[in-house]
Order: C-alpha cells, then sequence, then structure tokens
C-alpha cells in the first residue's frame, strides 16, 4: 500500500480556484479516486512489462478503496486475502521488497504430509505439465497433492485411496500407467517429486517437482514509483476536472 500526502496540492489548486470549502471537498474526493484507479491502471501496465505472461489471477490483484464525503483519502493496493489462492500481497511481496518468496499453498500441503522437506520450495522439473503462463497446471498439482493424500480435509474425496493409486499406477488401454515418489533417484539426480510412466515393455522416470532450498528474489517490481509517478503526473489534472464539474453542478 501507498500513502501520498496530497493536502498541500490541494490547498494550493484551491487557492488558484478561489473556490468553496464545499466544491473543494467535492473536488478532493473525485480526484482523489479517479487518481487512485490511474494508479492500479499503472501497475498492471507495470506488471506486464516486468513479468514473463503474467496470469489473469496477478493482472486482477490490485485494490482500489474509493475516497468519500466523511473519508478524503483513497487507497490503492495489493489484495491481501483470497478464498483459495494465496493472495497478491504475499506472493508478490518478494518481487516487491526482494528476499525468499511465500511458499504456495500446495507447498505447504506437501510439506504437511512429509512430501516436501521443511525449508525447501518446488520449482517445475522436466517431466511438468505447463500452463499458458509457464506455471505447473493445476490438474497435475491436484493429481500430486491427490496422490500423497495432500488435501486437508479429513477424508476429502479427491485424496486417492490405495487402490484408486494402484489403478493410476496400471493404466488402461489407451493411457499409460502413473506413479509419483519422492526422491533423488540414483542419489544423482536432483530431490524432487518423480514421475513414473509404466509402459507395456517397461517405465520411465521423469521429474515433476524439484526441491530447491530457497528461491531468493532481487526486487524487480517498484510498487511505490509506479504510485507515486502516477499521483505527481495526474492528480493536479484530475483535481481541476473535478473542481470545474462541481462548478457546472452547483446550486
Amino acid at each position: 500500500m501507498v500513502t501520498v500526502d496530497v493536502q498541500e496540492a490541494v490547498a494550493a489548486l484551491a487557492q488558484q480556484a478561489d473556490a468553496s470549502q464545499k466544491q473543494v471537498k467535492f473536488a478532493t474526493r473525485v480526484a482523489l479516486t479517479r487518481t487512485a484507479q490511474k494508479a492500479a491502471q499503472a501497475q498492471v501496465k507495470e506488471m506486464r512489462d516486468i513479468f514473463h505472461s503474467p496470469t489473469p489471477y496477478t493482472l486482477s490483484s490490485m485494490f482500489v478503496r474509493p475516497a468519500t464525503a466523511q473519508r478524503l483519502s483513497a487507497e490503492v493496493k495489493l489484495k491481501d486475502d483470497a478464498t483459495k489462492a494465496t493472495p497478491a500481497a504475499k506472493f508478490l511481496a518478494a518481487q516487491i521488497d526482494g528476499g525468499t518468496r511465500a511458499q504456495k499453498r500446495f507447498e505447504r500441503a506437501l510439506q504437511a504430509v512429509g512430501a516436501m522437506p521443511p525449508g525447501f520450495r518446488a520449482v517445475p522439473g522436466a517431466g511438468a505439465k505447463l500452463d499458458a503462463y509457464g506455471n505447473i497446471s493445476r490438474g497435475q498439482i491436484v493429481q500430486i497433492l491427490a496422490f500423497f493424500q495432500a488435501f486437508p480435509e479429513a477424508g476429502y474425496k479427491a485424496n486417492m485411496t490405495a487402490a484408486s493409486r494402484a489403478r493410476l499406477a496400471r493404466g488402461t488401454r489407451t493411457r499409460p500407467g502413473v506413479a509419483y515418489f519422492v526422491g533423488s533417484p540414483g542419489d544423482r539426480l536432483p530431490l524432487g517429486i518423480w514421475q513414473r510412466i509404466n509402459f507395456a515393455q517397461g517405465s520411465a522416470i521423469k521429474p515433476v517437482l524439484l526441491f530447491v532450498r530457497t528461491a531468493d528474489y532481487q526486487p524487480i517490481y517498484d510498487f511505490r514509483f509506479v504510485a507515486e509517478k502516477t499521483i505527481e503526473q495526474e492528480f493536479a489534472g484530475e483535481f481541476e476536472a473535478a473542481y470545474a464539474e462541481a462548478q457546472r453542478t452547483a446550486r
């Protein structure tokens, strides 16, 4: 979240306009809200510029709280809550401030059942199915969590039983069998979650998720600079336009 004091700017603009207090408050409220909306749009543009194929979830992560007559302030921030996913304020924190990224929800679930060691992060391996944004597909994540019974809800039907894991491993006439295991095959290959694919004649293994001890980021997303630059460029014009609107509608 970025907070910028515009009181001095409001006072100077109001003095130039020789405006009434009522008109100043109206113009301030409208200008703050419109400027905050433009700042949010600028943040989305910045995300498109600096991130490779940002997901729609990331691009929709901006929150704008408009100003009101009782509260002459507007707020632009990254959403800090989410029902079924990691909120943007957490997963973008490392790109904004640098440091180690927060664990994703599926990583926490794997760690909770002992399928991933504490302190590690998971990155896609050569056998991962990637979506259009370069992330491991949701379908494969769900299958892995179900295989290791990592869904936290007790008795959740998506968690595989021993029988369903055996059926998955056998495969069908048209689909090879699949099983997952945790380890570093041969003690030389990297630690992670591996997929064993069972064919009619033999089998093969592929790394799906590789475990890394850290996932450190250098700050590349200057959220504050983008917000402050937008406010500097847009607020005065928005105030003048809102004040002119106040004059037209004054009674």
